[in-house]
């Protein structure tokens, strides 16, 4: 076959050609440190590259969103502790006052004044806000969910934020719930008599003919559903079923400070137990906050360490290897040059050439 001058100048310009687009590519590898720069340079790479870079940035919004419920749930858990203080506060006041000998009418009147002192805290504390909405007020987070009365103006929104594909965590729990005693007895009942007004004992005759008393008829006793005069909710905890009321903290305040005022002991003495009902109300809620900050924790290790692993794969798809092109760089400058040398024996001398 016979090979025309311009089939050389052909081949020459083809191969001068490909070995210097080989040299850009290669140095812009060792520029960008990256193998993959458009889709067509690994079209199945790119597919990965693209999908891994999609998780990462759902991952960042995840950690993100982890970071802010998890301030917003301390925030809470340090509010519900100032409480929790306040209130056990007003119980060492009660107790002075009901059963020590030395209190009057007079001190009674002064600690009464403590009294209103530590209802206005606890009001304060129910409006308390994280940057600029109140954590107590459901989904009403723009204005107080408590009036200086303790009336709840906010509601039972729970404001839920996704940690996870398909995984939601609530950050927020309702005023109601926490100072008006709304759905938060549960914790109080074991688990296994839940939902049901009594133990479920096996079936025992209560009296036999030869005298024989049940001793746990004896030990339980009749039914009882002793209800307080404020609030109406059921004070024997045995019979509390989960979703019933628990104590409403400002009208527990309230009915000691009049106590106090009127300087009735008795008054003063059946605050005892409904403050200690409100307190471990408050320290049941407060440990449903430490679980989901518990949560929180464990999905953002998590989390995290999944970051780290997509962006070592990431990297091993998308980066390129140093030294490797490097290598390369230098092989396709030495093919280069040899490219040029070899041209010039290729393409035969033309008359001009002579002429010279």
């Amino acid at each position: 076959m016979r090979v025309s001058n311009n089939m050389g100048y052909d081949q020459v310009k083809g191969n001068i050609s490909k070995n210097r687009t080989e040299m850009v590519d290669l140095q812009n590898q060792a520029a960008t440190q990256k193998r993959i720069m458009k889709p067509s340079d690994d079209p199945v790479g790119t597919s990965r590259v693209l999908e891994l870079r999609t998780t990462q940035a759902g991952t960042e919004q995840y950690l993100k969103n982890m970071n802010i419920a998890r301030a917003f749930l301390n925030t809470t858990d340090l509010a519900l502790g100032e409480v929790t203080d306040s209130l056990i506060r007003a119980k060492e006041l009660a107790l002075s006052q009901s059963s020590d000998a030395s209190a009057n009418a007079s001190s009674r009147l002064a600690v009464a004044t403590e009294v209103d002192q530590l209802f206005n805290t606890v009001v304060n504390i129910g409006n308390r806000r994280f940057g600029e909405r109140y954590i107590f007020g459901g989904f009403k987070t723009t204005n107080a969910p408590f009036d200086k009365d303790g009336n709840f103006l906010g509601d039972d929104g729970s404001m839920r934020v996704e940690i996870a594909k398909g995984v939601f965590a609530t950050m927020n729990l309702s005023g109601d719930k926490v100072f008006s005693g709304s759905d938060s007895r549960i914790g109080l009942i074991p688990e296994d008599r839940r939902g049901s007004t009594k133990p479920n004992y096996p079936e025992i005759p209560s009296s036999r003919e030869d005298g024989y008393v049940d001793p746990i008829e004896e030990v339980r006793g009749p039914t009882s559903q002793e209800k307080t005069s404020e609030t109406g909710s059921i004070r024997d905890p045995q019979s509390l079923k989960g979703g019933e009321a628990g104590e409403n903290i400002f009208k527990v305040m309230n009915a000691l400070s009049a106590g106090l005022r009127a300087n009735d002991t008795v008054a003063i003495q059946e605050t005892l137990e409904r403050l200690d009902a409100a307190i471990d109300q408050v320290v049941i809620l407060r440990s449903q906050i430490g679980s989901r900050v518990n949560t929180l924790e464990n999905t953002h290790e998590s989390l995290a360490k999944q970051k780290v692993e997509d962006s070592t794969l990431l990297s091993s798809i998308e980066d390129a290897d140093a030294f490797e092109v490097f290598t390369d760089i230098t092989k396709n400058e030495n093919i280069l040059k040899a490219t040029l040398q070899t041209s010039g024996k290729l393409i035969q001398p033309s008359l001009l050439d002579f002429l010279r």
